[in-house]
């Protein structure tokens, strides 16, 4: 049984693995200008500079890769009119991927980058997101700076820029590209407040009241059977000598839906069962 892994994964691009990911061949072929293949260029990059690409998977999914390198290894990178570009720095090629798989790999490229001492990355970034290129939007939205801009056949470039030049600025622009990473939303349900629960629960209130013969006939449509119906307080009349207590029955013409008629007298309480 195939396992498959849910949590993404990002690695090192090498010569061995450069053909398992796609469109892996054209970035390298359009930046070196077709003068070499994917795995010879890396194979090269690696054993002259170090680790030039990265690529995050989930299993064996390809979500996104990213190609960087100094720039006598991208000679492509000096033709566009957005120049010169900087001796001492790095060049970013391609960073492919949905934002949030960008971003992981943006991060993974300054930490690398940092580490070897480098101080300023840079990348000739396409404003209309043209192939084998960065996005300029996508660039300045973690967090790079737009230092120059011109035209290249027909369509806008942008010389973005990322200063590495120490360990705070490093951590301080990677926390602004992850701050930009947001994960769906979940709505809390609201507590409740005091008393909600009481509050939400019917009340039985009386249907109907109306006078028979001098007494107040009170329906409790909403009382169900084996209930105590208790009342603090006179209903109707004030307390006469010789009242009687209050009863309980069914009128007749309310036997059929089995609602209990109050018969409230002049009494100071009630107490009693409906049957």
């Amino acid at each position: 049984m195939k396992v498959v892994r849910f949590v993404p994964l990002v690695g090192e691009i090498s010569a061995t693995n450069a053909r398992e990911v796609p469109g892996l061949g054209a970035v390298i072929s359009h930046w070196t200008e077709g003068e070499r293949a994917a795995e010879e260029w890396f194979e090269a990059l690696n054993d002259a500079w170090g680790p030039a690409g990265f690529v995050m998977r989930r299993g064996e999914d390809v979500l996104g890769f990213l190609v960087y390198a100094p720039p006598e290894y991208l000679p492509h990178a000096g033709r566009y009119p957005v120049g010169p570009l900087s001796e001492d720095g790095v060049v970013l090629a391609y960073v492919g991927g949905d934002a949030r798989t960008r971003r992981h790999l943006l991060v993974r490229m300054l930490r690398d980058l940092r580490l070897r001492g480098v101080a300023r990355a840079e990348a000739v970034a396409s404003d209309l997101g043209s192939s084998y290129h960065a996005s300029t939007a996508a660039l300045l939205e973690s967090g790079w700076k737009a230092s120059r801009h011109g035209w290249y056949r027909g369509r806008p470039y942008t010389l973005a820029h990322a200063d590495l030049g120490s360990t705070v600025e490093v951590g301080e622009l990677a926390r602004g590209i992850f701050d930009r990473v947001r994960l769906p939303g979940l709505k809390k349900a609201p507590s409740p407040s005091p008393g909600a629960f009481s509050t939400a629960l019917p009340k039985a209130a009386p249907e109907k009241a109306r006078d028979q013969g001098g007494k107040t006939a009170v329906l409790m449509a909403d009382a169900p059977r084996g209930v105590v119906a208790r009342t603090s307080r006179i209903v109707r009349g004030g307390p006469a000598a010789g009242s009687r207590p209050a009863s309980v029955g069914y009128s007749k013409d309310e036997r059929s839906t089995s609602k209990p008629t109050v018969f409230v007298s002049s009494a100071l309480s009630l107490s009693t069962t409906a049957r």
